[in-house]
């Protein structure tokens, strides 16, 4: 269901109308043009959603998606990337996918979820032609690719991660064991409903928000784009039970004068991931809501599916769980590789049947992520204690300075208690005597909190190889990604 303009499809409605659009879907690729009967899908969040991505997989179909928020020249290079056969968008958006095309000199067929300002085939009149027939599901292998997904770029450019049926459908088995998962059964009096607000071209929206929960029967109520009066007027509307967050909404829930407990009196069960939450920000919100409730942290990566969650009667604030069935963890030393004990910090390593198949078109990055065990190293520094991990920082954003390594996190962390920082990020920057010193870009409450404050805070908090010898800088915002975190790497470029 639409949470703006209320429009709604049935059970029922997503099956028939997605096996229409897999006869369209494998009219367009049995074409003489068509080389990798591959689909694109390059829109905003919406019902139709669960439709074109389901009935795409049932023509046999491999499906990527593009964020909306990219220009036409980032969407140029994805679809030179992933090769793509057929294109589907929104009416806002195809003007921009057009501009993409005009740049790689390619014709391919395009279909638009709505009017068309260019004589495209509408989607939506398509999903309600009875005259349509309904195709016969392809029984696609369980090792073949079912989507190729593209990772957040935040270390490196962005790689198409391929995902099979296989490590789907295993992952919508482990993660929804009711050990760990907390939606209520479907039963004719009671279905619960869920806020699809995180960006479905994203694996938690794709996956943990769509198609776990269309797994279990339940509701989406689909978002556009979080904007604060819709997403809390849904909370209300939908009496929301479960609520998927990210640190950036569960910040604003708490934060906001807006925002009353009556708003909040549905909730029951906060499931937030994509980045680690302040546990101050946690106990804040539980503070708020008029209830008891219960916050599971959740880790998985897009290479991953998710893979770690935290358990339903044994709740532990700043633990991204534990893992769920048929799924491997290991913390290894950075230099050695081999496994560490409980309380040290090491990479975090997965190996499960829901990992990817690789990199698309990059064997080289695929065979430096999983080794030969079959487990993948995410890259992420993590502890782990009594079957939970907690998440404490990433190697990639490590910095060194004379060769002690600093953690950003951990700056972060100090500078948060600061009465006059609001928000702040640590990043590494190259220094000719050091190699790397921290720089701090820092979002304050108002102009009386100075550089020298700050200075002389930290001055007392960490060892001087930590001190922010690359500079303060202050800002109003920090740059994001769509599911809420913070590009540093776009921050590098701020200087102070």
């Amino acid at each position: 269901e639409c949470g703006i303009t209320g429009r709604k499809y049935t059970y029922g409605n997503i099956v028939d109308q997605a096996l229409r659009w897999a006869g369209v879907v494998s009219r367009v690729l049995a074409a003489p043009s068509s080389k990798r009967n591959r689909l694109t899908l390059f829109s905003v969040n919406a019902p139709e959603f669960p439709i074109l991505l389901l009935g795409s997989l049932a023509a046999g179909a491999t499906v990527s998606t593009v964020s909306p928020n990219y220009t036409a020249d980032e969407v140029a290079r994805q679809l030179i990337d992933n090769e793509t056969d057929m294109l589907v968008t929104d009416p806002k958006l195809e003007s921009i996918l057009i501009d993409a095309l005009t740049k790689i000199k390619k014709t391919i067929p395009i279909f638009v979820s709505g009017v068309s300002a260019h004589g495209h085939p509408n989607i939506r009149h398509i999903l309600e032609d009875s005259s349509k027939p309904f195709a016969e599901p392809v029984q696609s292998p369980l090792k073949s690719t079912a989507v190729i997904l593209y990772s957040s770029g935040t270390t490196g450019k962005p790689k198409g991660v391929e995902l099979s049926h296989g490590a789907i459908t295993s992952n919508l088995h482990m993660f929804t064991h009711p050990y760990f998962f907390p939606y209520l059964p479907t039963t004719q009096e009671y279905q619960e409903s869920v806020i699809g607000v995180m960006p479905f071209y994203h694996v938690y929206g794709m996956h943990v928000v769509n198609l776990i929960t269309l797994y279990l029967g339940a509701k989406v109520i689909s978002l556009p784009a979080f904007t604060p009066q819709d997403f809390v007027r849904n909370i209300r509307d939908h009496k929301i039970r479960v609520l998927h967050t990210i640190p950036s909404i569960l910040n604003f829930l708490c934060e906001s004068p807006e925002v009353t407990s009556a708003d909040l009196e549905s909730v029951r069960v906060v499931l937030c991931a994509a980045a680690p939450v302040l546990p101050t920000t946690t106990e804040a919100f539980k503070k708020k809501a008029p209830n008891p409730i219960l916050f599971q942290e959740g880790f998985g990566l897009t290479e991953t599916l998710p893979s770690l969650i935290t358990p339903m009667d044994d709740e532990r604030i700043g633990w991204c769980g534990k893992c769920v069935p048929n799924t491997e963890i290991k913390i290894v030393d950075l230099e050695t590789g081999k496994a560490l004990p409980e309380l040290q910090r090491g990479e975090l390593c997965i190996r499960s049947p829901s990992l990817m198949t690789g990199y698309l078109n990059n064997p080289v990055a695929t065979a430096e992520t999983i080794d030969q065990d079959g487990f993948l190293h995410t890259g992420d520094v993590a502890v782990h204690k009594d079957g939970f991990v907690s998440i404490v920082d990433r190697i990639k954003e490590l910095i060194k300075v004379k060769g002690y390594q600093v953690s950003p996190s951990e700056l972060e962390d100090v500078l948060q208690q600061h009465p006059g920082v609001v928000d702040c990020a640590v990043v590494g920057v190259d220094d000719a005597r050091s190699g790397e010193v921290p720089r701090a870009y820092i979002i304050r409450k108002d102009c009386n909190t100075t550089e020298e404050q700050v200075h002389e805070f930290m001055r007392h908090k960490v060892a001087k190889y930590k001190q922010l010898k690359g500079g303060i800088v202050f800002v109003d915002t920090l740059p994001r990604s769509s599911i809420g975190k913070i590009l540093k790497k776009e921050l590098k470029a701020i200087a102070p």
